[in-house]
């Protein structure tokens, strides 16, 4: 099920749709600075959150809308004749969710005009309640490490909301000496984690109380302006956990590297602004992609930065490095990109720019399938004529697994991935279901195949890296010679770049 935007004439963006996924998961939406993310993501949170829209998107000029489609309803806002007017079909949306801004907008600012800061200030006590737990442990844990930092925390009680005409329900910290800080002047990251904390709180118990099982969608717009680099990381650990608990859809609009390595590729979103004005995305795109970054967490850089096309020869060439024992006190990443073509054209944007360290090697290994296809490439891009990738034993995993379970069986394989993976029901219930439902002489690159064995890898909370995992092993096992030769070339390939 998809949450189908389309934005037509909306600040930057002129026609632009966009499909955002509701399986549960964190999903990022990143891109160079005016890229469209942030209005992106504003225009998103129109489809449950009712905003000033001139304070968002202004007077267009000319008619323009925001429309989305889920299912057979329709909703939506559309300015003509200078307003801004919201659009329904007869059928209701089925939807819950949440919007939060980073500086300017979001349901936080909503109590933190002057006049309602001075009535949070001469509140007292008897106005105020205990702060539910799970706002306050998590809110303790995410900034501080300690889930009792915040144990003080209040929250305004509902009549006193209600009769001082406030939008929500702002929290306070108490003080020594009876004294009380509202949350309007908290820190900015203490400001934001209260009201996403206070947000989720909501859909959780709608969720665990009224089971409440409608998609659930929430919008994060550049959060790490508020947060530490390590409140950040545990912010993403916890929101992790309450999609997986709450069966959530959570979008970050970020170009946060911290961020953006916690979610998985085939969940992020590149967004390019072209250079006639459209917006193109790159999905699934792998963090180094997206944030070209180069060098090692420390900073000291690498002696040698290998590119590959995705995750499965990641995990190959670091076995290699590992199993023949290249690595002799130097220093080498392996960065999965997404493509061959992305790899390729990375690869030269990285050169041509000078974003390695002056003594760092580049290395290029690329997927045995399409070795054919790389010199017609290189011939049609001739900018790209002097790099020289070398190439996997084995084509993609998903023509791999295609060949050796279904075009010609391979037992000892189909024994391990059972043995070890499909725990829950077995292979051969994939495999069967892959059968009667597809053609699978149409499936020649084996990625239909591949979402199969997928989706029932996820049933059991399994995922692409297990299976990875088993088919490197296997490969490093049964095609010694072919791994013997790639070594032999990692091995040159550094040695040659550290002469």
């Amino acid at each position: 099920m998809e949450l189908v935007m389309h934005i037509n004439n909306v600040k930057s963006i002129r026609d632009f749709t966009f499909k955002f996924p509701l399986e549960k998961g964190l999903y990022a939406i990143t891109g160079e600075n005016a890229s469209g993310k942030s209005t992106l993501v504003a225009c998103a949170s129109t489809v449950f959150f009712m905003m000033p829209m001139y304070d968002y998107f202004g007077r267009p000029d000319g008619d323009a809308y925001i429309e989305f489609t889920l299912g057979t309803s329709v909703r939506g806002w559309h300015y003509h004749n200078k307003q801004w007017l919201q659009k329904t079909s007869t059928q209701k949306m089925a939807l819950n969710g949440f919007y939060e801004g980073s500086i300017i907008f979001g349901n936080r600012f909503k109590d933190t005009s002057f006049s309602v800061i001075r009535i949070l200030d001469r509140l007292s006590s008897s106005d105020m309640g205990c702060a539910d737990e799970f706002i306050r442990t998590n809110l303790g844990v995410i900034l501080h490490d300690d889930p009792n930092h915040y144990e003080k925390l209040l929250v305004i009680k509902k009549e006193v909301a209600r009769e001082k005409g406030l939008f929500g329900e702002p929290y306070f910290y108490e003080l020594p000496q009876n004294r009380y800080i509202s949350q309007a002047r908290m820190s900015t990251g203490e400001n934001l984690l209260i009201s996403i904390l206070h947000s989720l709180n909501i859909v959780r118990k709608k969720r665990i109380t009224h089971n409440e099982g409608r998609p659930c969608i929430v919008f994060l717009d550049e959060i790490e302006l508020a947060l530490h680099a390590s409140s950040l990381r545990r912010l993403v650990h916890f929101l992790q956990r309450i999609s997986d608990d709450l069966d959530l859809s959570i979008f970050f609009s970020t170009h946060s590297l911290e961020l953006i390595r916690g979610i998985k590729p085939q969940n992020i979103y590149y967004l390019t602004k072209q250079i006639d004005g459209s917006i193109s995305i790159t999905n699934p795109c792998y963090p180094a992609f997206a944030t070209r970054n180069l060098y090692s967490d420390d900073g000291y850089g690498n002696d040698v930065v290998i590119f590959v096309e995705d995750e499965v020869a990641k995990c190959i060439v670091e076995r290699i490095l590992l199993e023949k024992d290249i690595l002799h006190n130097i220093r080498v990443k392996v960065l999965p990109t997404g493509g061959w073509t992305n790899t390729i054209t990375m690869a030269h944007d990285v050169i041509s720019s000078r974003l390695l360290l002056k003594d760092t090697k580049l290395v290029l290994i690329l997927d045995k399938d399409i070795k054919d296809e790389v010199p017609k490439f290189m011939a049609n891009h001739k900018q790209y004529k002097y790099l020289s990738p070398d190439y996997l034993p084995i084509s993609s995993l998903e023509k791999y697994l295609k060949a050796k379970l279904v075009n010609k069986v391979d037992s000892q394989l189909y024994k391990q991935l059972d043995n070890y993976l499909f725990q829950g029901r077995p292979l051969s219930s994939a495999l069967r279901k892959y059968q009667v439902e597809t053609n699978i002489h149409d499936d020649l690159d084996g990625k239909t195949l591949y979402g199969y064995l997928i989706n029932e890898l996820r049933s059991i909370r399994k995922d692409r890296e297990d299976l990875a995992e088993i088919v490197v092993i296997y490969l490093m096992e049964t095609d010694k010679n072919l791994v013997d030769t790639l070594a032999n070339y990692l091995r040159k390939k550094i040695e040659d770049g550290l002469s």
